[in-house]
């Protein structure tokens, strides 16, 4: 060995590298990464299919890309029914209210007795009857005497059968015929609708009266027209005012002349 070498003094070795602790891998990645190599395999599948590349896979379209249009057939088809289902909800609209509204001011009354028990269901709570027996009959008599100028069913409606016995014994079909009938028969109007009182001085014993043409008319007999019978007129429960209907009707020989009735 030289003078002038010196021995080299020997290098501490250098400190092992650090070891990395292991990463580790969530399913979310491992999610990824499949998805990545199934891109990659249908890609490729695309390319041997002869699309070009680049081509996105058909289902991997990005989501927020336009849909497809639809033709026009569908859409005009699509608004044809929106437009029809549309109509028929309208229609089920106002036939509902319709039917409501009728039935509300020209239907029955669930809540009280048939028409023929009440004179027409309403009167409970409303006036259409007369309050007097008297004044129902002389009213028989006043409408027929308005002959074809009136309405039959102001006769008709003060019965509780609609006057269908009382046409009969009068030898018509109906009530309506009755009163057209009876109305030929009139001679002088203003004599005829007075013929009967429209109330008298005496108090209706009970609910129910018997009054004849002949015995309780006012003017020595029926005057202008013929006499129209006995009528049985009954005080409507529960009516308001408390109404009076005819509840039954019959013939009567004819009245013997200079015949008076009560005192009007």
């Amino acid at each position: 060995m030289a003078d002038n070498e010196h021995p080299r003094e020997h290098d501490p070795a250098a400190p092992p590298p650090a070891v990395r602790e292991p990463t580790e891998i969530t399913p979310e990645q491992v999610r990824q990464f499949q998805e990545f190599q199934r891109f990659q395999e249908l890609m490729r599948e695309q390319a041997d299919k002869g699309f070009p590349p680049g081509t996105p896979p058909p289902g991997l379209l990005q989501p927020w890309g336009p849909p497809p249009k639809e033709s026009l057939g569908k859409r005009l088809l699509k608004g044809a029914i929106s437009k029809i289902v549309t109509g028929l909800v309208v229609l089920a609209i106002l036939t509902l209210g319709a039917y409501l509204a009728i039935d509300y001011f020209f239907g029955t009354d669930r809540d009280k007795p048939p028409a023929s028990q009440t004179g027409g269901g309403k009167t409970t709570d409303n006036l259409i009857l007369d309050t007097n027996p008297y004044e129902t009959v002389r009213k028989i008599y006043h409408h027929i005497a308005n002959g074809e100028n009136g309405v039959p069913e102001q006769v008709c409606l003060r019965f509780q059968d609609r006057g269908e016995k009382f046409a009969r014994d009068m030898g018509y079909s109906d009530c309506t015929d009755a009163v057209r009938g009876l109305a030929r028969e009139v001679t002088d109007s203003n004599a005829y609708a007075e013929s009967m009182p429209s109330y008298t001085t005496t108090k209706v014993p009970g609910d129910e009266i018997r009054i004849s043409s002949c015995e309780d008319n006012i003017r020595g007999g029926i005057q202008g027209g013929p006499p129209l019978g006995v009528f049985t007129v009954s005080k409507i429960e529960g009516s308001k005012g408390g109404q009076w209907i005819i509840t039954g009707h019959a013939t009567e020989p004819a009245c013997p002349v200079g015949s008076t009735g009560p005192t009007s």
